[in-house]
């Protein structure tokens, strides 16, 4: 009988470019000077993107994506700009490795390089870091944009799914006969055939309340098991990690595939994003990261920022301070105005709206 908490692992052999966008470091920021032309930080160099006012732009891991003054729609990605077309009836997305668009019910991707057009009729579609999930309307089909390649999930002759939660590299739904599914690796998984009270969607991770006997349970890269008897009071997910607070108010972590148990009691509060997990207990700001604890200060900050790989918080006196993959920086001891975390860049306003970037451990 397997143990909670405990996932055997099936060895799958995978083709090393599924995932090879996903090792690329993030290390871009975008800001409009004091000009309001806009700039883009990237890997160390600053280049001028438009010299004219943008209305407005986006950006994540290695692209940002921006409306120019004409209203046209631009994406700049992996050190050159390309025009896609006019921003008339339009709406846009940016995440770590795909960028989603739609001109009224054409929905496009833009994917390493290349717009690709998913589909004509369009009115729902969630997307991720790795995965765009989306309901064909003039099939009836929901479909998944996935390493290049489109995917037919399921075919519906009812209607649209009742709701959709994707993780950077999976999606999870639930149909219009109440099946709960999952999509990961290019397979399809059928995980309960009633949907479940709640779910919620990570990296190689989905962690769902069944509505049978109310177990807390995981789908945890390919295979399935109970991570709790009883239902959690709160739990949220990353990549391939959870944190949760169980039915008796204990304070727990699941990663590599096993819980362990951070409190005895209920933090004040915790957030998870990425490899980073963030609490606060007794007055004190903690972060796990790697498997251990760090506690950052001994009061909780009114702001902070999280990042795949760490955290940025304005500290005692107003530091702006940054945990970043297991160190801790003193970014700056002006008056921060604002700040934002991508990757490995940490872009922070100062004075009359004067951005500075941080990043390898230095400013720019």
């Amino acid at each position: 009988m397997q143990r909670p908490y405990e996932f055997s692992y099936k060895i799958i052999f995978l083709f090393c470019t599924l995932f090879g966008g996903e090792v690329n470091a993030q290390n871009v920021a975008a800001y409009p000077d004091n000009r309001g032309n806009l700039q883009v930080f990237d890997g160390g160099l600053f280049r001028e993107l438009e010299y004219l006012p943008v209305r407005n732009y986006k950006y994540a891991g290695n692209s940002v994506a921006y409306i120019d003054n004409k209203n046209d729609f631009r994406i700049y990605s992996n050190g050159s700009t390309i025009t896609m077309l006019n921003a008339a009836d339009f709406s846009y997305n940016v995440t770590d490795y795909l960028i989603s668009f739609k001109v009224g019910q054409v929905l496009y991707a833009f994917d390493k390089g290349e717009k690709r057009t998913l589909c004509y009729y369009n009115s729902m579609y969630a997307v991720n870091d790795s995965i765009l999930a989306f309901f064909d309307d003039s099939r009836n089909v929901f479909s998944a944009y996935y390493d290049g390649k489109v995917v037919d999930m399921e075919d519906s002759f009812l209607d649209k799914p009742k709701s959709i939660k994707t993780g950077p590299n999976l999606v999870a739904w639930v149909n219009q006969s109440n099946y709960f599914n999952v999509f990961y690796h290019g397979e399809l998984y059928q995980l309960d055939n009633i949907a479940p009270l709640a779910y919620s969607a990570g990296r190689d991770i989905v962690a769902y309340v069944d509505d049978y006997v109310q177990q807390f349970r995981l789908f945890y890269k390919g295979d399935t098991a109970t991570a709790e008897l009883f239902p959690p009071d709160s739990f949220k997910v990353g990549f391939a990690n959870m944190a949760y607070v169980d039915n008796l108010g204990n304070f727990k972590i699941f990663e590599n595939g096993a819980s362990v148990e951070i409190l005895p009691d209920r933090p004040k509060f915790f957030e998870v994003k990425g490899n980073t997990i963030v609490y606060g207990y007794n007055n004190t700001f903690n972060v796990y990261y790697d498997g251990k604890t760090t506690q950052l200060q001994t009061w909780v900050p009114n702001s902070y920022k999280m990042g795949n790989d760490g955290v940025a918080w304005i500290g005692d006196n107003g530091v702006l301070m940054l945990f970043h993959k297991g160190k801790t920086y003193t970014v700056s001891y002006e008056i921060v105005n604002n700040y934002y975390v991508n990757g490995n860049v940490l872009k922070y306003e100062v004075g009359n709206n004067t951005t500075t970037i941080f990043y390898n451990g230095k400013n720019y």
